[in-house]
């Protein structure tokens, strides 16, 4: 492979996740102590894991970021095809290993637990960031490109979907559209294929009535107060109650058993009871930070399996939490899904930040070779056509100073933008 020079990791997105982490333990505490004490007699019963679930994290996160990114490429089919199996392995277990709210996305084995869905999405980004970038010209076919891209999508959220977890279902084809994009899909299979799965979506929803009431209660949730709208309403009012700066931390009341999942889908409405304005828009600069650092990171990547590989981690974290806001916000209908890093959930947590230390990893190594080669060193691998744009946009933006050669190209890059 084309020799590439290894760096230091990005420090603002390393020091925002630093930050949030923290963050999201304390307020998990603050979250969920009432509900905590009320139904398990411990007040710290959710804090302590989320806690463990950090250190775990953050100690996974450290090893990743120093460990060549390519070796999720190695691994890819090993990751997906396990991630499959624990997938099918939520349906096929009895409910009481499996099922919690309505939905069989757990597997529980006394006090242990863990979510596959959380690992289906950094496994299908791995694959898609794997499989989309040894396509080349081929992605535009339909034959070669779309249709097996949409089988693959299609059995993983499918599986998702029959564990009745639709929110998941929703960020995984985000993620996937996304990455499909940047890897230089034609607009027109992109278009075609929205249509399709907004029909899908629309007929999942219309066969389960309690989805048809979300929506409905997603329209006027006070008409809806004693049924589906009645966690949406004390969201509003979490939110309505704190303000510009707050009630103060640990003071909010819709968490004394008013709204239900305060610690983990709706900790945003805590957050904004308790801090106000000025906190939730401080959550929303973190990720808005996390999103530049992310796609800076994926343009300056050396290769199209790491600009690709970028794009989907980053629209992952950022897609996820976006989703989390406006569900809180009521924008969208109502359905259960946790903010990355802040929210209670071991699997969620940890997960998440496996996708931080990869994009660390990605950051550590740059190259300023146009075409990278494969494992294959007698066939080049051209970087997509997007991906490759943003890659281009970034090395260029600046005139270069460093050698002659660096200089000659700095200046026909200045020359060109003169004469346009």
């Amino acid at each position: 492979m084309t020799a590439i020079a290894r760096q230091k990791p990005d420090y603002p997105l390393l020091t925002v996740v630093g930050m949030l982490v923290p963050i999201g333990v304390v307020m998990v505490y603050s979250a969920s102590f009432v509900d905590a004490f009320a139904n398990h007699g411990d007040q710290l019963y959710y804090t302590w894991r989320q806690f463990v679930a950090a250190i775990i994290g953050a100690v996974t996160m450290l090893v990743i970021q120093r460990t060549d990114y390519r070796v999720w490429r190695r691994y890819s089919v090993h990751l997906m095809a396990v991630t499959l199996f624990l997938l099918v392995l939520t349906l096929l277990l009895p409910a009481s290993f499996t099922e919690v709210n309505s939905a069989r996305s757990w597997i529980r084995i006394g006090s242990f637990s863990m979510q596959p869905s959380e690992i289906a999405k950094l496994a299908l980004v791995v694959y898609i960031a794997d499989w989309l970038s040894k396509r080349g010209g081929k992605l535009t076919n339909v034959t070669y490109g779309l249709v097996p891209f949409g089988v693959m999508l299609g059995v993983v959220c499918g599986l998702v979907m029959l564990g009745g977890d639709l929110g998941t279902t929703v960020v995984l084809i985000l993620i996937a559209a996304v990455v499909y994009f940047a890897a230089g899909a034609s607009l027109l299979h992109l278009a075609g294929a929205a249509i399709l799965a907004g029909g899908a979506f629309w007929a999942m929803v219309a066969v389960a009535p309690y989805r048809m009431e979300r929506i409905a209660a997603w329209q006027n949730p006070w008409d809806y107060y004693l049924g589906a709208g009645y966690q949406p309403v004390h969201a509003l009012y979490a939110l309505g109650s704190g303000g510009i700066f707050g009630v103060g931390l640990g003071q909010a009341r819709q968490k004394f058993l008013w709204l239900p999942q305060a610690h983990t889908d709706t900790i945003f409405a805590i957050i904004g009871e308790e801090f106000g304005l000025l906190g939730t828009l401080f959550l929303v600069t973190c990720f808005l930070v996390i999103a530049y650092r992310g796609f800076r990171i994926a343009g300056r990547a050396p290769e199209p399996f790491a600009q690709l590989l970028a794009v989907g981690l980053t629209a992952w974290l950022v897609f996820q939490a976006l989703v989390n806001m406006a569900v809180v916000t009521s924008l969208l209908p109502f359905t259960g899904l946790t903010m990355p890093l802040v929210s209670y959930g071991g699997t969620s947590l940890v997960m998440t930040m496996v996708a931080v230390g990869v994009l660390l990893s990605i950051s550590r190594y740059t190259g300023d070779a146009a075409v990278l080669e494969s494992d294959d060193e007698s066939k080049p691998r051209r970087i997509p056509p997007v991906a490759g744009a943003v890659a281009g946009w970034w090395r260029n933006r600046r005139p270069r100073v460093s050698g002659t050669g660096s200089r000659r190209g700095a200046r026909r890059g200045w020359g060109s933008l003169k004469r346009r």
